[in-house]
């Protein structure tokens, strides 16, 4: 577990052997190793190799700035150590983005690096391949984003040998005689930033590919389907090769790709959030294997003030209780996929009440049963009371152009993707409380609980990124600070 490379981690999978620390209290100063403070916003993740972290942040905002928007960012290179900021390069936009947006914005993208160099990707448009030991500048690749929403983008940049895999729209670059609004893979030589292939597939820009192999072969699987009217079609999932962007497999579903598009040899998984289900297909073929409602006949252990009470063969669609599963939170481990569920105990998008309110859900793949398991709101067993988010920076001034920032990150936002460390998994809410549970429970109760950990006094924070688990640290970050566990 020396580095994490990118986003997904070491294997591409966004999981990972060794030991991190469970139990912390930035608030309190317990398990904190060190601090820094960030010159802005940001919501990469953070790469680390060696001895060294890398994350991106947005440009620094001034008072003058009205609209609460930009699209430029700063890609930072920091002691590992010590937390001091070693360089800094900038990266402009072509399009702006709203500052501490609450479904992504453009310093989303988690830099990537293999100890030589580092490619960080503004998702407003433009990419800049650096030197990892003093940042300078080997290549930049620009390019417009689709549609003028360069955020609401979930895509995370993976490295595969030589290929750096990007999400652009085509333009009469790629051979077309006018620009496509559709996006689309477009794998890069990493040395050059030289298209070598456009995907045969498109991918709406909401999904978060997943690396792995088939037979050998390095593939992703790539979603497409969201709101907003995303062009991409058909709404579905697609196998796509790394080796050249040819598709090995396409297969047409309902709902929408705002999800992790987890996979392994055996089996890939498909979330619908408009019908409450998962579907389970075989990864060699696209070939739907079982659909399994997420409503209907499920464990229900849930807290009651006092005490947990589990009920069993509950129907929740009876209880009038939608669940939507939370957006980018889905993670197989053990044969489970995980999730979080949204929760608003008032109707809204013409549907709800969803839940059930503040629970983990799990499905067991294999026989289909459904498990939900209600969590603290907060550190100190608060329960049931949500605990909103701050969108002050640094400087001690409030960025937020929309108010749906401000939530806790239970409700209609993008948090960032949860991680598995030895199967225990990593959840971050956007009030900066951090869920470490335990993904290989027996029993759905909990006892599958291991730690509600804080990144700052409740109230006074926020974060939309991943956690990364390195060499028995952690390091995090928050609006105002990056942060090293241990």
């Amino acid at each position: 577990m020396s580095n994490w490379p990118q986003a997904a981690g070491p294997k591409g999978n966004w999981q990972t052997t060794g030991k991190a620390p469970v139990s912390w209290s930035v608030a309190e100063g317990k398990g904190v190793v060190w601090k820094t403070t960030l010159p802005e916003t940001g919501q990469s993740g953070i790469a680390v190799w060696g001895d060294r972290l890398y994350l991106t942040t947005m440009a620094v905002q001034t008072a003058s700035n009205t609209k609460k928007e930009g699209g430029d960012i700063a890609g930072h290179c920091v002691d590992a150590k010590t937390g001091k900021v070693l360089w800094s390069v900038d990266l402009k936009a072509a399009e702006p983005s709203p500052y501490a947006y609450g479904f992504s914005d453009s310093s989303s993208p988690t830099p990537v690096t293999d100890g030589k160099r580092v490619w960080f990707t503004n998702s407003s448009g433009q990419i800049a391949c650096c030197e990892a030991s003093d940042g300078k500048v080997l290549w930049r690749r620009e390019w417009k984003p689709t549609t003028g929403r360069p955020f609401n983008k979930q895509f995370e940049p993976i490295l595969d040998n030589g290929v750096l895999l990007s999400c652009e729209p085509r333009d009469p670059g790629d051979g077309l005689r006018e620009r496509d609004p559709w996006n689309y893979l477009k794998g890069l030589d990493a040395a050059t930033g030289k298209v070598l292939w456009v995907a045969e597939d498109a991918l709406t820009h909401y999904n978060t590919p997943v690396f792995g192999k088939l037979s050998g072969v390095p593939c992703v699987l790539q979603g497409r389907g969201g709101h907003h009217d995303v062009p991409e079609k058909p709404i579905g999932l697609s196998l796509t090769r790394l080796t050249d962007g040819k598709t090995v497999w396409r297969t047409g579903l309902t709902g929408k790709a705002l999800y992790n598009m987890h996979w392994d040899e055996k089996v890939a998984v498909w979330i619908d959030e408009d019908k409450s289900e998962l579907t389970v297909l075989e990864s060699k073929t696209g070939k739907i294997l079982r659909t399994i409602a997420l409503d209907l006949s499920v464990s229900l252990h849930t807290w009651d003030g006092g005490k947990y009470v589990t009920e069993t063969e509950v129907n929740l669609k009876q209880r009038k209780v939608k669940i939507f599963p939370a957006w980018f939170t889905n993670i197989i481990v053990d044969g489970y996929c995980w999730f979080l569920c949204f929760s608003n105990p008032q109707p809204a998008y013409g549907q709800g009440p969803t839940g059930p309110l503040y629970c983990a859900g799990r499905v067991q793949l294999a026989s289909g049963k459904v498990e939900y398991l209600e969590l603290p709101t907060a550190p100190g067993g608060i329960y049931k009371k949500p605990v909103a988010a701050s969108t002050v920076n640094s400087q001690g001034r409030d960025i937020a152009q929309d108010p749906r920032s401000k939530r806790d990150g239970w409700h209609w936002v993008f948090i960032g993707s949860p991680i598995a460390v030895d199967g225990k998994l990593y959840y971050t809410m956007q009030n900066g409380v951090t869920y470490v549970l335990n993904g290989k429970t027996k029993a759905m109760d909990e006892r599958a609980i291991l730690a509600v950990n804080d990144l700052g006094s409740l109230g006074q924070t926020w974060s939309l990124n991943t956690p990364t688990a390195v060499n028995g640290k952690l390091y995090h970050r928050t609006m105002k600070e990056l942060i090293c566990l241990g």
